[in-house]
């Protein structure tokens, strides 16, 4: 071994000993098995910071950008591919966790429908910059578990990557139910193939955040509990907590059909 290499993988070692080095120079997300009653905690203090709805822009600035290159990451591609198989030409559609409102340019740009977008956030850090980024969609501060919306208000009910974060999930997939009079897209929701819904905490975009990882089976009988029929699904990114809890997961996006 050079001493060049020698060097590094002695740095590597220390970097990876040390929590906040580990957390905030080799973003590792430090994943650890946690229940329900440290989840609920432990999100109080999450995706309300400031900081974390900046350094969630830079890292969706990026992906943006390779979009408009031509170069579409999976899920920004699946996304809006779930939304044409609803089959509706210009759909009203509520985002569900919007952020700071990124996909409403991602479905404006790779999607054939003309979607006319509401989005709303239960973090006013987030509803901050999504109207400074796109002052000319609707953007609001709401609560996934408790929509304000009447029944049936939107054409498609859209989570997108916010169901994980959601820990009364059950509620959020009911309302989802609820608001849509066609169809509701989970969009990248990580699940287990055959492993029991677990909650993860985990270090991301600066801070501590905390997540569920679905039981597959489970999730399709919520589904169907609310009305909703699973008619298409896609799978995304790559995204496995095997190592930390034994058993494989993947990302996949889920297009339901409203049947009551």
């Amino acid at each position: 071994m050079t001493p060049y290499r020698f060097v590094r993988r002695a740095a590597g070692r220390i970097l990876r000993a040390i929590p906040w080095t580990r957390r905030n120079v080799m973003m590792m997300p430090d994943y650890t098995v946690i229940t329900i009653e440290q989840a609920r905690e432990r999100q109080k203090i999450s995706w309300h910071s400031p900081r974390a709805a900046r350094l969630q822009d830079l890292a969706y600035e990026a992906l943006i950008a390779d979009m408009h290159a031509g170069k579409p990451r999976i899920d920004l591609d699946v996304a809006a591919k779930a939304v044409d198989a609803v089959g509706l030409a210009g759909p009203s559609l509520i985002e569900i966790g919007c952020g700071s409102g990124y996909y409403s340019e991602i479905l404006a740009t790779l999607a054939r429908s003309r979607v006319d977008y509401t989005g709303i956030d239960y973090s006013a850090a987030m509803i901050g910059r999504a109207n400074e980024h796109y002052p000319d969609v609707r953007f609001e501060i709401g609560d996934a578990t408790a929509l304000r919306f009447p029944d049936g208000t939107f054409d498609i009910a859209f989570n997108g990557v916010s169901l994980m974060h959601i820990l009364d999930y059950e509620k959020a997939i009911a309302e989802s139910a609820r608001v849509a009079r066609a169809a509701a897209v989970f969009h990248s929701a990580p699940v287990f193939p055959d492993h029991p819904t677990t909650f993860l905490h985990k270090y991301a975009y600066g801070g501590p955040m905390v997540e569920a990882v679905f039981n597959r089976q489970e999730l399709l009988a919520l589904f169907d509990r609310y009305g909703l029929r699973l008619v298409q699904s896609w799978r995304t990114i790559d995204y496995d907590v095997g190592p930390v809890t034994g058993s494989p997961s993947h990302a996949e996006t889920f297009l339901c059909e409203k049947t009551q």
